[in-house]
């Protein structure tokens, strides 16, 4: 009987000395630390990454860790970004400030977790052609311009129009998708066939609006 009495003294006291403990953090380390990381990224991108129209900084919530890691080391590298593209080479100094490689991977990792905000309703109606157009980038972006993550294509819809108009010009003009990027120099060769700026605005308002 006093054995007994003096377990359940043990096991009270053990549940006293815990009671008062938080739980063990359920957040991956490499998602705690991109997460103070991202910090620097939230003037620009948004508190939950969900861009910012206004500073030309696209959405990041719903892109996937994978894409966002080789996007950041593409700037490290100058293989994106640089003295042609204006608004990208403000990256490549944030990029920079990233101490490793494993920081890269770690606030890819936190931004992956940032749910993509609600589809609004598109500011124009459809484009035919824009629909038209869109056809030969189903392949890889999906027909709901949803991305496919296995073939490194990220979603598109939901993403700032101007800003995907900005990115096809640039792999048009040979500002982005350099010898180095091997799916960028992919959409470089799929920009190309766009004939003019009225058929890039077309093709990058029908991807945004898209559901």
């Amino acid at each position: 009987m006093r054995a007994g009495l003096l377990l359940l003294g043990s096991a009270a006291a053990l549940a006293a000395c815990t009671a008062g403990k938080p739980p063990a953090s359920s957040v991956p380390p490499e998602v705690a630390r991109g997460q103070a990381y991202y910090t620097t990224c939230q003037g620009c991108h948004g508190n939950a990454g969900e861009g910012f129209a206004g500073m030309n900084a696209p959405r990041l919530a719903g892109l996937p860790a994978a894409y966002v890691a080789e996007q950041l080391i593409l700037y490290r590298k100058g293989l994106r970004g640089g003295p042609e593209d204006f608004l990208g080479v403000q990256m490549n100094g944030r990029a920079k400030a990233l101490p490793d490689e494993q920081a890269v991977r770690d606030v890819a990792a936190y931004i992956a977790t940032l749910p993509a905000p609600p589809q609004q309703p598109a500011a124009s109606p459809a484009n035919p052609a824009g629909a038209d157009l869109f056809v030969s980038c189903v392949a890889c972006h999906g027909d709901k311009a949803q991305g496919n993550a296995a073939l490194g294509a990220p979603p598109l819809a939901g993403t700032d129009a101007a800003y995907l108009a900005r990115q096809l010009r640039n792999y048009k003009a040979g500002i982005r998708g350099r010898e180095g990027d091997t799916l960028g120099q992919q959409m470089r060769a799929a920009a190309a066939v766009l004939p003019d700026d009225a058929a890039i605005d077309a093709v990058a308002a029908h991807a945004a609006a898209l559901k």
